[in-house]
């Protein structure tokens, strides 16, 4: 939520109607044991959740149950292996270019590809692959990814040198000298800032500008765990039963002050917090991360929570607050209606029925009774093979050899009274076949319930020969419909994600009409489907081209995460074609049009890879697509005067002929000589 100005709370305690509570202390007072109920009702969620990371960061297992000092300690290699192939191709599914298909209603249609192209380059300028990433995986190992989307409002200040223009007196042209007799800077009347000089003839001068800007502008992203999120109340079975949400984050003193100084938060409850130091106060992290290091004076960071609440605190009905806590002193920093701009997208890869705080996880539930099995047959082939090659010796008791005074080993010396002091142990056999079999065994039930080959028994696997393509193709093939399961479910918090991203921009574009160019308004005439005529005079994207009804379907949900499975499915298409244009003219007729031709190629450039796009579809093409296009639009000018009546009588009468067709009357010039006499006469003489 980005405040400027204004009050932190929105109501005084003296307009609570209230039956529950009286005044923001109440409030604070009563979420502060909701908070604590909420966190003591997850149990050993953060346990749980702990025990996932170790195996997928590969961490030791055994700790103090070794069977002897230096025994094997090898976690199962699975639960990296099947995390990080279902994140590759989930990732390979979802970002694709554009990201994205856009589709407008009514008099929005005309802009969608704007909207389309603007938000591919947002995204790009975002980083927002950084954030999906991180979400992708806390949503395959923690059971659910949460996604914070707000609108960034961070200011800092910097020291900028600008050519500004000077401020110039209206009647005489001159520069306004200011009280220290140096000309005045000229400042935009609606902003305040400096206006920059727009080529050198104007009169301007180069000044160092410090002033605050914002470290982004438009949507701002986190990744938050799950140990640091949670929904209220935790118990609820659907969304209908939830009445709020809470997130634990910190933030050090000086960045309080500076939302204090912008209406964010009270100065008041910031000056009650103390400075002391509370970073290490949340010590559930997940995955390992480095312990708090104690911070002191500007740096001290202080633990909050952020709530969202739908209560009745007016007497007007129930509607959504934020509000900002300091949980062990009990203090309020704000009190604001929730303007529903920042949301929290949740996606669960595997959900958990009659739960909507947690689903199930990859490596926690689904793979963790394999995964456990294959550690311990790790362990176990590890422990007798060590002891199979360093086979233990044994030594008769008062036998002259002491290991530590002549230790054992290639080219040793060894003092002996009798041979039979020191004899190997005798009775310790290699592994078993049985083990290497197993082994197999486990991948397979691995393989079967993540889903990458569900056909592993029935194909290849038990045949004596190698699988063929047929089968390897059918293997793969049942694999992607488990595979696309997962792409259905990210679909809907994808769709999500582009509603409040848009959201965002178009509120960000219309707080600030004078914003500087960004790289992700600049559109170019040669992208696909973009109307020319439509085309803003200086090629910037503005907020009426993002007005409208707009939905943005993730492209790569649509299809086969299988790139074999679409260059297939492209190639039976294109077979298909000829026969059908033959039997209806009119889909020949829509095939043979520029924007069809210029979609197919860039079709089949994206499903074979071809790194090179611009040489085909850019303008490195010589804009061949541009040319055609006008040529088109210019035969159906020519085909449309042909088919009036009236235009052809006008010009037969103007002694000219029509556009397309042969000049009439005396000045038509004879036929070309072919070697052959004309049709429909006799012999010329």
């Amino acid at each position: 939520m980005a405040y400027v100005g204004g009050s932190p709370f929105d109501l005084k305690d003296s307009q609570f109607k209230s039956e529950q509570w009286s005044s923001w202390q109440d409030v604070a007072n009563w979420l502060a044991i909701e908070l604590d109920q909420a966190l003591s009702a997850r149990g050993g969620a953060a346990t749980e959740i702990k025990y996932n990371w170790d195996y997928y960061e590969q961490n030791r297992m055994r700790g103090s149950n070794a069977p002897w000092p230096d025994a094997a300690d090898l976690p199962s290699p699975l639960a990296p292996e099947y995390t990080d192939a279902v994140h590759a191709r989930l990732l390979q599914t979802i970002f694709v270019e554009p990201v994205w298909t856009v589709e407008g209603y009514g008099p929005s249609a005309k802009h969608a590809p704007f909207v389309e192209e603007f938000h591919q380059r947002a995204q790009e300028d975002e980083r927002l692959q950084t954030y999906l990433d991180e979400w992708m995986l806390r949503g395959l190992i923690e059971g659910v990814g949460t996604l914070e989307v707000c609108e960034a409002y961070e200011y800092r200040r910097t020291v900028n040198r600008r050519r500004v223009q000077l401020q110039l007196d209206e009647t005489t042209g001159q520069p306004v000298m200011g009280e220290d007799a140096q000309p005045m800077l000229a400042r935009h009347p609606e902003t305040g800032d400096y206006v920059d000089a727009e080529d050198d003839q104007q009169p301007s001068a180069e000044v160092d500008v410090d002033q605050a800007e914002p470290v982004r502008l438009g949507p701002d992203y986190d990744v938050i765990p799950y140990l640091e999120f949670g929904m209220l109340p935790a118990h609820a079975r659907n969304n209908k039963q939830v009445w709020g949400s809470w997130k634990r984050f910190a933030r050090r003193i000086p960045q309080l002050k500076a939302c204090a100084a912008r209406g964010i938060y009270d100065a008041d409850a910031i000056a009650r917090l103390g400075t002391a130091d509370e970073s290490s106060n949340n010590t559930e992290t997940a995955p390992h991360v480095p312990p708090p290091v104690p911070q002191e004076g500007m740096t001290a960071q202080k633990d909050l929570f952020e709530v969202r609440v739908l209560a009745d605190f007016d007497g007007a009905g129930e509607r959504w607050w934020c509000l900002t806590l300091h949980k062990e002193t009990r203090t309020l920093l704000r009190g604001q209606k929730d303007d529903r701009t920042t949301r929290y997208i949740r996606w669960m890869p595997f959900p958990k029925p009659g739960s909507v705080d947690r689903g199930y996880s990859l490596i926690g539930n689904k793979l963790i009774t394999v995964i456990e099995e294959d550690t311990a047959r790790r362990n176990m082939t590890a422990d007798r093979m060590a002891l199979k090659i360093a086979t233990p010796i044994l030594r008769r008791q008062g036998a002259l050899w002491d290991p530590y005074e002549q230790p054992f080993g290639p080219k040793a010396v060894i003092d002996v009274r009798d041979p039979n002091e020191l004899v190997p142990m005798q009775g310790i056999e290699d592994v078993p076949a049985s083990v290497m079999i197993w082994r197999q065994h486990l991948r397979d039930d691995a393989d079967r319930l993540i889903g990458q080959n569900d056909v592993s028994l029935g194909v290849g696997t038990q045949d004596a020969q190698k699988p063929t393509a047929t089968q390897v193709n059918a293997t793969a093939g049942y694999a992607e419909v488990r595979m696309n399961v997962l792409i259905r479910r990210m679909q809907e918090a994808l769709e999500e994600l582009f509603q409040a991203r848009h959201t965002i921009w178009l509120r960000t574009l219309k707080s600030n009409p004078h914003l500087p160019l960004q790289r992700a308004m600049v559109i170019g005439r040669d992208q696909p489907g973009i109307d020319v005529s439509q085309y803003p005079e200086d090629g910037r994207l503005t907020a009426s081209m993002l007005e409208g009804t707009f939905w943005g379907k993730p492209r790569g949900s649509v299809e086969s995460a299988d790139l074999n499975r679409q260059q297939t499915n492209l190639m039976q298409m294109m077979q298909s074609l000829g026969p059908i244009m033959q039997i209806n003219p009119a889909i020949r007729q829509v095939l043979s049009t520029v924007p069809a031709a210029k979609a197919f190629l860039e079709q089949v450039l994206r499903v074979y890879r071809w790194p090179d796009t611009q040489s085909f579809l850019g303008s490195e093409a010589n804009d061949v697509f541009d040319v055609l296009q006008q040529q088109q639009e210019q035969q159906q000018q020519e085909q449309q005067l042909l088919s009036d009546p009236r235009m052809r009588i006008a010009m037969a009468m103007a002694g000219g002929a029509p556009p397309g067709a042969a000049p009439a009357g005396p000045m038509a010039p004879p036929p070309a000589a072919t070697g052959q006499p004309p049709t429909g006469g006799g012999l010329v003489s």
